[in-house]
């Protein structure tokens, strides 16, 4: 079965109009991303656009882009579409009980940062002499007063 379209598309503000002769019209949302991924290469597939017009229209920088989109479209690899967490992927190393334990060494103790790093990592701190620096900074206590001499 073959059938021939006539369509009037349009990209206006990330959202993908398609319209017929007849005077129909289909809208598909900007929010939905595996689906936006979906219709440019569909769009690019069918259309006389160039794949540099392509991605300009779909907001991709690179045709490297395009060409991965199509690849895992192509192999129905839905979940390579589907948008990735940004972000860290791991906990923070700087908790509530790490931050106590640095100032109660700094009050209790005369080490420095690098001592003070050293006695955290047996402790069972993964943690390195910056983390411990920059605590000690955020709180005012970077420094430690020292007696001076008359």
């Amino acid at each position: 079965m073959k059938i021939a379209l006539d369509l009037d598309i349009q990209f206006k503000d990330g959202i993908l109009i398609l319209k017929s002769d007849s005077g129909r019209t289909l809208i598909f949302p900007k929010d939905h991303v595996v689906q936006k991924k979906i219709q440019m290469v569909t769009l690019e597939e069918l259309s006389e656009l160039t794949v540099e017009e392509i991605c300009k229209l779909f907001n991709y920088k690179t045709r490297k882009s395009y060409y991965d989109i199509r690849r895992f479209v192509l192999e129905n690899n839905i979940e390579a579409l589907m948008p990735k967490r940004t972000g860290p992927k791991t906990a923070p190393k700087r908790t509530s009980e790490l931050e106590k334990r640095v100032i109660q060494l700094r009050l209790t103790t005369d080490k420095n940062m690098y001592e003070m790093n050293r006695i955290l990592n047996q402790e069972g701190f993964p943690v390195k002499s910056r983390l411990v620096a920059q605590v000690l900074n955020d709180y005012g206590i970077s420094k430690k007063k020292s007696l001076q001499k008359k």
